[in-house]
């Protein structure tokens, strides 16, 4: 698409949206990673100052180049009132379905927004691109295609995309035989041929086509040293320390008892220093074989 053709995302939908719920802040949200056979699914939730100046070249995430995207990164991320990222792992996915893993994650990313936002601001409504969020008791405008129609969604789509990009180029530190610096998890033929040589690793999805057939079969866990290694390196800032947590996430899941434990030790003490509360590890089933497991009663 030429860039004079390319949809012009606004405010406008978001003014619409306040305006019908009395002047409120309204966060857009979208998700990058619905696909894949590999990996989390991302959601990200932007907040614009309405009297705020937002980024040239602003546009869903699928119409930019890699570059743009990256540029419009830094600058969603400088400018707007408040944004905030959630993640729903590989594991979440298996239980759930996509769906409801992806509502997941759009919950979370709301969530982590509201506590960016500036002292007496809270957010109102929310526009999301065709996601409705029953669980949400906020106004929630579910638009057609809306990362081309509104400021917000469009941000939120490139946040996502490139969060989801970094922590698949991370995994494929892990294992590269299947090529995620290049597919990022999507069923591309060579992924697909990876998986069929050297069988699934615990970040796929096992629900899913072409994956599936695998389920009987052991999947080979990621170590937890890079995390290890990020976690003594991460400054105790609250920012910090929540990215560091997002990571530690979606890799818990999948890490045999004695090293969970020493990680779980190690991120607490980090989480302790930035001073946030306790971290709280994905429930694992007992049949995904890591992390924390599920408790026998839940009083919550």
């Amino acid at each position: 698409m030429s860039r004079s053709r390319r949809p012009r995302p606004t405010i406008r939908p978001e003014r619409d949206v306040a305006l019908a719920n009395g002047g409120c802040l309204v966060a857009g949200i979208d998700e990058a990673g619905r696909g894949p056979i590999a990996g989390p699914v991302v959601a990200a939730a932007v907040v614009w100052d309405p009297a705020g100046r937002r980024p040239v070249g602003l546009a869903d995430s699928k119409l930019l180049t890699a570059r743009q995207r990256q540029r419009l990164n830094c600058q969603i991320r400088r400018r707007a009132l408040a944004w905030g990222i959630g993640l729903a792992t590989a594991a979440e996915i298996d239980l759930l379905n996509i769906l409801e893993a992806t509502r997941l994650a759009a919950m979370r990313a709301l969530e982590a927004l509201g506590a960016h936002l500036p002292p007496g601001h809270a957010v109102g409504a929310l526009v999301t691109d065709a996601l409705e969020l029953p669980a949400c008791s906020l106004p929630t405008h579910a638009i057609i295609k809306g990362d081309q129609k509104s400021a917000s969604i469009a941000a939120a789509s490139i946040l996502a995309k490139e969060t989801r990009d970094r922590i698949m180029d991370d995994y494929h530190l892990e294992f590269p035989e299947y090529g995620w610096d290049n597919n990022r998890g999507y069923p591309t033929d060579a992924h697909r041929a990876a998986v069929e040589h050297h069988g699934p690793c615990t970040l796929h999805r096992l629900s899913f086509a072409g994956v599936d057939f695998f389920c009987s079969q052991p999947r080979r866990a990621p170590s937890s040293e890079r995390l290890e290694r990020l976690a003594a390196d991460t400054p105790p800032t609250p920012e910090a320390v929540r990215r560091l947590l997002a990571e530690a996430d979606d890799l818990v899941v999948r890490l045999p008892p004695p090293d969970f434990e020493s990680l779980a030790r190690l991120l607490n003490e980090r989480v302790a220093a930035a001073g946030l509360p306790p971290w709280d590890p994905p429930v694992i089933l007992p049949q995904w074989g890591g992390g924390r497991p599920a408790p026998a009663t839940d009083s919550q």
